[in-house]
């Protein structure tokens, strides 16, 4: 029973998230296709549901603020948090509620801005979080992170200088969330599962964005029909560039244990005790639990992680839109761009799209969604992932995380997994655009 158990939700799970599914004429994954559905029949009902999670989510705060801290732990999680994220969710309902209610100013509402977020950008999130979290587990709790995992455990040290542990660490991202991956890289740091380097090398290198909001990624950017490729690359890029920086130097991240702590790795697993963990994990699944627990996680990111997305996303567009502060600083990729045969135009939007992401990771699709060139929006929607490191969540999760990160730290990781990832991201685009899959 447990391994018809691991075997069916699996599928279902696979075939949710990886197979293209022709409805109505249109190619998508499955969760494209129910977010289309609820947009194209319930879209008021979602703006109402934002403008009252708006509501909740700067009450909370601000009571969060006030009491530091509430007897239940779920509201904890929910409303209490630094000064920084209180301000950005602040902000960012109340940008939402104004600009919706049409009383915000031009500057802040127009079409190109804060209007374009809370028009076309934030809705298709709310939904697509939420049918991409309710699927989610379909992958992550009956068994096929373990299974895979297991399995890919005795290479990761050969590969990427770290215990077979962190396999488990890499897929919770990748199948699930980035953030998932930095919490847990943390706390099997201070467990003593990785010294200070290794817990670096994990975070920095394979906590990226799950395939649910590269999805959202793909779709505004006209990839849904060749999301596998769009995800392919992402992981490719992350994979060659997690190898390449666990041989780095990494002076600072030291090969040392939290607090002289140090759990033993066990030795290699074969296919029967891979499928054996599985099975285990599949068996001790409840449906109910897993669906109580995934609800609450749609709640938190709808109060934790829209309202940041609303808040940074906005200012980002006011500042490009009214400044030029973004082409000025990435002035010096123009002709690097140039070079590799972008036109003057193209390169324009794609140069500072390409280091907006520091910022927060949704930004490079809104600068370069409308540019025609494929290419240069495969590229930078794929680069924006394998970049990683985004001040809006991952960034200030390394810094107040026990591994050691500084605000700096973050910076330069974000600068060096963009050197290393570009030019692999590049190539690939270009056998793309060779076989007719792209054009530019």
């Amino acid at each position: 029973m447990a391994i018809l158990k691991f075997g069916i939700y699996s599928f279902l799970g696979l075939l949710a998230f990886l197979a293209p599914v022709t409805i109505g004429g249109e190619s998508s994954i499955i969760m494209g296709h129910l977010k289309n559905f609820v947009l194209d029949n319930y879209s008021n009902l979602v703006t109402f549901l934002i403008m009252f999670c708006s509501v909740i989510t700067i009450a909370g705060t601000i009571l969060g603020l006030v009491k530091k801290k509430f007897n239940e732990q779920y509201l904890n999680e929910l409303f209490v948090t630094d000064k920084l994220s209180a301000v950005l969710r602040v902000g960012g309902s109340l940008m939402f509620i104004v600009i919706s209610l049409g009383i915000a100013p031009e500057f802040l509402s127009n079409e190109n801005t804060g209007g374009l977020m809370a028009g076309d950008m934030i809705p298709p999130l709310m939904v697509t979080f939420f049918v991409g979290v309710m699927l989610m587990p379909l992958l992550t709790s009956f068994g096929l992170v373990e299974f895979i995992g297991t399995l890919i455990a005795p290479i990761m040290k050969k590969l990427f200088k770290v215990p077979g542990y962190a396999a488990i660490d890499a897929l919770a991202s990748f199948l699930g969330d980035g953030t998932i991956g930095i919490v847990v890289t943390d706390q099997q740091y201070q467990k003593g599962y990785y010294t200070q380097r290794e817990a670096a090398i994990i975070a920095t290198s394979f906590s990226i964005v799950g395939i649910s909001f590269a999805a959202v990624v793909a779709d505004l950017l006209k990839f849904s029909k060749i999301f596998w490729v769009f995800y392919g690359t992402i992981a490719f890029a992350t994979v060659v560039a997690g190898f390449i920086i666990a041989r780095l130097p990494l002076k600072k991240f030291k090969d040392e244990y939290y607090n002289n702590n140090k759990v033993e790795e066990g030795e290699a697993r074969s296919f029967s005790h891979a499928l054996n963990m599985a099975t285990t994990t599949a068996s001790k699944a409840s449906e109910k639990e897993i669906l109580v627990d995934s609800l609450f996680k749609v709640i938190v990111i709808y109060i934790t992680f829209i309202p940041v997305i609303m808040c940074v996303g906005s200012i980002g567009l006011v500042i490009a839109e009214n400044t030029n502060f973004f082409s000025i600083l990435s002035m010096p990729l123009m002709p690097i761009l140039k070079m590799l045969g972008f036109t003057h135009e193209v390169a324009s939007q794609m140069a500072p799209a390409m280091i907006v992401g520091f910022s927060d990771m949704y930004l490079p699709a809104l600068f370069i969604e409308n540019t025609g060139s494929e290419v240069a929006r495969f590229i930078v929607g794929t680069l924006s992932f394998a970049q990683l490191i985004f001040l809006s969540e991952t960034g200030m999760i390394l810094v107040n995380s026990k591994m050691g990160f500084s605000i700096l730290d973050v910076a330069k990781f974000f600068i060096l997994r963009t050197i290393i990832t570009f030019p692999i991201i590049y190539t690939i685009a270009m056998v793309l655009l060779k076989f007719g899959i792209l054009t530019n």
